[in-house]
Protein backbone atom coordinates (compact mmCIF):
# COMPACT_ATOMS: atom_id res chain seq x y z
CA UNK A 1 0.00 0.00 0.00
CA UNK A 2 2.83 2.42 0.85
CA UNK A 3 4.50 1.93 -2.55
CA UNK A 4 1.23 2.42 -4.43
CA UNK A 5 0.48 5.59 -2.47
CA UNK A 6 3.92 7.06 -3.15
CA UNK A 7 3.72 6.25 -6.88
CA UNK A 8 0.29 7.89 -7.12
CA UNK A 9 1.42 11.06 -5.36
CA UNK A 10 4.52 11.31 -7.55
CA UNK A 11 2.58 10.82 -10.78
CA UNK A 12 -0.16 13.36 -10.04
CA UNK A 13 2.01 16.50 -10.44
CA UNK A 14 3.48 15.09 -13.68
CA UNK A 15 -0.03 14.80 -15.10
CA UNK A 16 -0.64 18.43 -14.17
CA UNK A 17 2.43 20.06 -15.73
CA UNK A 18 1.74 23.48 -17.22
CA UNK A 19 3.30 25.66 -19.92
CA UNK A 20 3.40 28.88 -17.90
CA UNK A 21 3.66 29.96 -14.27
CA UNK A 22 2.62 32.99 -12.28
CA UNK A 23 3.47 33.75 -8.67
CA UNK A 24 0.80 35.20 -6.39
CA UNK A 25 1.55 37.43 -3.38
CA UNK A 26 2.59 35.63 -0.20
CA UNK A 27 -0.22 34.96 2.26
CA UNK A 28 -0.08 34.54 6.05
CA UNK A 29 -2.27 31.89 7.71
CA UNK A 30 -2.52 32.17 11.54
CA UNK A 31 -4.69 29.53 13.18
CA UNK A 32 -6.01 28.75 16.66
CA UNK A 33 -7.26 25.28 17.57
CA UNK A 34 -8.70 23.66 20.69
CA UNK A 35 -9.00 19.86 20.99
CA UNK A 36 -10.97 17.89 23.57
CA UNK A 37 -10.64 14.16 24.20
CA UNK A 38 -13.97 12.28 24.26
CA UNK A 39 -13.79 8.89 25.95
CA UNK A 40 -10.88 6.61 25.01
CA UNK A 41 -11.14 6.90 21.21
CA UNK A 42 -12.77 10.22 20.27
CA UNK A 43 -11.46 13.75 19.80
CA UNK A 44 -13.45 16.92 19.18
CA UNK A 45 -11.73 19.98 17.76
CA UNK A 46 -12.62 23.61 17.07
CA UNK A 47 -10.42 25.53 14.66
CA UNK A 48 -10.38 29.24 13.82
CA UNK A 49 -8.20 30.21 10.85
CA UNK A 50 -7.36 33.49 9.14
CA UNK A 51 -5.78 34.41 5.81
CA UNK A 52 -3.93 37.69 5.40
CA UNK A 53 -2.54 38.67 2.02
CA UNK A 54 0.71 40.65 1.87
CA UNK A 55 -0.92 42.58 -0.99
CA UNK A 56 -3.44 44.67 0.96
CA UNK A 57 -5.76 44.98 -2.06
CA UNK A 58 -6.86 41.39 -1.44
CA UNK A 59 -7.72 41.96 2.24
CA UNK A 60 -11.31 42.98 1.59
CA UNK A 61 -13.45 40.77 3.83
CA UNK A 62 -15.09 43.97 5.14
CA UNK A 63 -14.84 47.58 4.04
CA UNK A 64 -13.90 48.76 7.54
CA UNK A 65 -13.14 47.47 11.01
CA UNK A 66 -10.84 44.67 12.09
CA UNK A 67 -12.10 42.26 9.40
CA UNK A 68 -10.91 44.67 6.69
CA UNK A 69 -7.39 43.38 7.42
CA UNK A 70 -8.26 39.81 6.37
CA UNK A 71 -8.71 38.13 3.02
CA UNK A 72 -10.57 35.16 4.53
CA UNK A 73 -11.79 33.82 7.88
CA UNK A 74 -12.59 30.16 8.54
CA UNK A 75 -14.31 28.33 11.39
CA UNK A 76 -14.21 24.52 11.62
CA UNK A 77 -15.79 21.96 13.94
CA UNK A 78 -14.57 18.38 13.66
CA UNK A 79 -14.51 14.95 15.23
CA UNK A 80 -11.85 12.22 14.90
CA UNK A 81 -12.28 8.62 16.02
CA UNK A 82 -9.64 5.93 16.52
CA UNK A 83 -10.77 2.90 14.52
CA UNK A 84 -7.74 0.66 15.18
CA UNK A 85 -4.03 0.89 15.94
CA UNK A 86 -3.30 2.31 12.49
CA UNK A 87 -6.62 3.73 11.28
CA UNK A 88 -8.56 6.88 12.18
CA UNK A 89 -11.58 8.50 10.61
CA UNK A 90 -13.75 11.51 11.15
CA UNK A 91 -15.78 14.43 9.86
CA UNK A 92 -15.37 18.22 9.67
CA UNK A 93 -17.87 21.02 9.16
CA UNK A 94 -16.12 24.16 7.88
CA UNK A 95 -17.39 27.65 7.07
CA UNK A 96 -15.25 30.09 5.07
CA UNK A 97 -16.08 33.78 4.64
CA UNK A 98 -14.53 36.03 2.00
CA UNK A 99 -15.76 39.23 0.36
CA UNK A 100 -17.26 36.76 -2.14
CA UNK A 101 -18.18 33.95 -1.96
CA UNK A 102 -19.22 32.41 1.37
CA UNK A 103 -18.64 28.64 1.42
CA UNK A 104 -19.63 25.61 3.48
CA UNK A 105 -17.47 22.47 3.40
CA UNK A 106 -18.83 19.09 4.56
CA UNK A 107 -15.87 16.75 4.99
CA UNK A 108 -15.17 13.07 5.65
CA UNK A 109 -11.62 11.79 6.14
CA UNK A 110 -9.77 8.52 6.67
CA UNK A 111 -6.18 8.34 7.95
CA UNK A 112 -3.59 5.58 8.15
CA UNK A 113 -0.40 5.87 10.21
CA UNK A 114 2.70 3.75 9.76
CA UNK A 115 6.49 4.06 9.81
CA UNK A 116 9.31 4.26 7.27
CA UNK A 117 12.93 3.89 8.48
CA UNK A 118 12.35 5.56 11.84
CA UNK A 119 9.96 8.22 10.51
CA UNK A 120 6.25 8.27 11.07
CA UNK A 121 4.32 8.03 7.80
CA UNK A 122 0.75 9.31 7.73
CA UNK A 123 -1.54 8.91 4.74
CA UNK A 124 -4.93 10.55 4.35
CA UNK A 125 -7.90 10.39 2.01
CA UNK A 126 -10.33 13.30 2.42
CA UNK A 127 -13.57 14.11 0.59
CA UNK A 128 -15.21 17.55 0.72
CA UNK A 129 -18.70 18.49 -0.45
CA UNK A 130 -18.40 22.17 -1.33
CA UNK A 131 -21.53 24.34 -1.16
CA UNK A 132 -20.49 27.75 -2.47
CA UNK A 133 -22.56 30.91 -2.65
CA UNK A 134 -24.15 31.48 -6.11
CA UNK A 135 -22.40 28.42 -7.59
CA UNK A 136 -23.22 24.78 -8.17
CA UNK A 137 -22.09 22.38 -5.47
CA UNK A 138 -18.94 20.39 -6.20
CA UNK A 139 -16.84 17.66 -4.66
CA UNK A 140 -13.12 17.69 -3.88
CA UNK A 141 -10.90 14.72 -3.14
CA UNK A 142 -7.61 15.32 -1.31
CA UNK A 143 -4.81 12.74 -1.21
CA UNK A 144 -1.96 13.46 1.19
CA UNK A 145 1.14 11.89 2.67
CA UNK A 146 3.33 13.12 5.55
CA UNK A 147 6.74 12.10 6.84
CA UNK A 148 8.06 13.34 10.18
CA UNK A 149 9.93 12.50 13.37
CA UNK A 150 9.32 13.51 16.99
CA UNK A 151 12.66 14.48 18.55
CA UNK A 152 13.65 15.44 22.12
CA UNK A 153 14.88 18.99 22.65
CA UNK A 154 15.93 19.31 26.27
CA UNK A 155 12.81 18.62 28.28
CA UNK A 156 10.58 19.44 25.26
CA UNK A 157 9.91 17.83 21.88
CA UNK A 158 10.00 19.12 18.32
CA UNK A 159 8.59 17.39 15.26
CA UNK A 160 9.91 18.41 11.83
CA UNK A 161 7.75 17.09 9.00
CA UNK A 162 7.07 17.33 5.27
CA UNK A 163 3.59 16.98 3.83
CA UNK A 164 2.36 16.73 0.24
CA UNK A 165 -1.29 17.07 -0.83
CA UNK A 166 -3.00 16.77 -4.21
CA UNK A 167 -6.60 17.79 -4.89
CA UNK A 168 -8.94 16.51 -7.57
CA UNK A 169 -12.21 18.36 -8.23
CA UNK A 170 -15.46 16.60 -9.16
CA UNK A 171 -18.64 18.09 -10.61
CA UNK A 172 -20.61 15.30 -8.89
CA UNK A 173 -21.79 13.79 -12.14
CA UNK A 174 -23.15 17.02 -13.68
CA UNK A 175 -22.52 17.56 -17.39
CA UNK A 176 -20.89 20.80 -18.48
CA UNK A 177 -20.17 22.41 -21.82
CA UNK A 178 -17.75 20.16 -23.67
CA UNK A 179 -15.66 23.21 -24.60
CA UNK A 180 -14.66 23.72 -20.95
CA UNK A 181 -11.24 22.22 -20.39
CA UNK A 182 -10.25 20.89 -16.98
CA UNK A 183 -6.88 19.93 -15.57
CA UNK A 184 -6.29 16.50 -14.07
CA UNK A 185 -5.19 18.06 -10.78
CA UNK A 186 -6.68 21.32 -9.49
CA UNK A 187 -4.31 22.07 -6.62
CA UNK A 188 -1.23 20.74 -4.82
CA UNK A 189 0.40 21.75 -1.55
CA UNK A 190 3.95 21.08 -0.36
CA UNK A 191 4.41 21.95 3.31
CA UNK A 192 7.40 22.02 5.66
CA UNK A 193 6.50 22.19 9.37
CA UNK A 194 8.21 22.34 12.75
CA UNK A 195 5.87 21.40 15.59
CA UNK A 196 7.16 22.53 19.00
CA UNK A 197 5.56 21.11 22.15
CA UNK A 198 5.65 23.90 24.73
CA UNK A 199 3.88 21.63 27.24
CA UNK A 200 2.14 18.27 27.05
CA UNK A 201 -1.03 20.08 25.97
CA UNK A 202 0.17 23.20 24.14
CA UNK A 203 1.87 23.18 20.74
CA UNK A 204 3.04 25.84 18.33
CA UNK A 205 3.60 24.90 14.71
CA UNK A 206 5.21 27.35 12.25
CA UNK A 207 5.28 26.18 8.64
CA UNK A 208 6.00 27.20 5.08
CA UNK A 209 3.84 25.97 2.23
CA UNK A 210 3.93 26.20 -1.55
CA UNK A 211 0.41 26.01 -2.96
CA UNK A 212 -0.02 25.54 -6.71
CA UNK A 213 -3.32 25.93 -8.57
CA UNK A 214 -3.62 24.35 -12.03
CA UNK A 215 -6.03 25.69 -14.66
CA UNK A 216 -6.45 26.78 -18.27
CA UNK A 217 -6.36 30.38 -19.51
CA UNK A 218 -7.54 31.82 -22.81
CA UNK A 219 -4.95 33.96 -24.59
CA UNK A 220 -6.89 36.35 -26.86
CA UNK A 221 -6.08 36.89 -30.56
CA UNK A 222 -3.85 39.80 -31.58
CA UNK A 223 -5.02 42.34 -34.20
CA UNK A 224 -3.07 45.16 -35.82
CA UNK A 225 -4.23 48.78 -36.07
CA UNK A 226 -6.19 47.98 -39.24
CA UNK A 227 -8.12 45.27 -37.42
CA UNK A 228 -6.39 42.43 -39.24
CA UNK A 229 -5.65 39.23 -37.34
CA UNK A 230 -1.95 38.76 -36.65
CA UNK A 231 -2.01 35.93 -34.09
CA UNK A 232 -4.75 33.47 -33.32
CA UNK A 233 -6.04 33.14 -29.79
CA UNK A 234 -5.40 29.89 -27.97
CA UNK A 235 -5.87 28.09 -24.67
CA UNK A 236 -2.87 27.21 -22.54
CA UNK A 237 -2.13 25.63 -19.19
CA UNK A 238 -1.26 27.85 -16.25
CA UNK A 239 0.23 27.19 -12.80
CA UNK A 240 -0.47 29.78 -10.10
CA UNK A 241 2.00 29.47 -7.21
CA UNK A 242 1.14 30.97 -3.82
CA UNK A 243 3.75 31.03 -1.03
CA UNK A 244 2.13 30.60 2.38
CA UNK A 245 3.65 31.34 5.80
CA UNK A 246 1.57 29.76 8.55
CA UNK A 247 1.50 29.59 12.33
CA UNK A 248 -0.74 27.18 14.25
CA UNK A 249 -1.36 27.35 18.00
CA UNK A 250 -3.08 24.26 19.44
CA UNK A 251 -4.24 23.28 22.91
CA UNK A 252 -5.58 19.86 23.88
CA UNK A 253 -7.79 19.11 26.89
CA UNK A 254 -8.22 15.63 28.37
CA UNK A 255 -5.83 13.98 25.90
CA UNK A 256 -2.12 13.79 25.04
CA UNK A 257 -1.47 14.85 21.42
CA UNK A 258 -0.45 12.13 18.97
CA UNK A 259 1.45 12.55 15.68
CA UNK A 260 -0.99 10.12 14.03
CA UNK A 261 -3.91 12.50 14.60
CA UNK A 262 -5.17 15.07 12.12
CA UNK A 263 -5.16 17.54 15.03
CA UNK A 264 -1.45 17.24 15.91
Amino acid sequence: MKKIYFILLLLLPMLAQAQSKVTAPTTIWPELQVNYGVGEEGLLFLRNGYRINTDGDFNDLKESGILSSFERVELSLGYEHILSEHWRGGAILRYAAEDFPKTMFYTLFLRHNGAVKGLYFNKQLLFEYVDQESQDAAGRVWLSAELGKRLPLGSKFITPSINYEAMLRSNLGKEYDGNIQERTIDRTRLRLSLNYELTEKLRINPYFMRQTDYYYVLVPPVYNEQGQLEEDGYTTKRNRITPVVGLELKYTFNRTPDTASITY
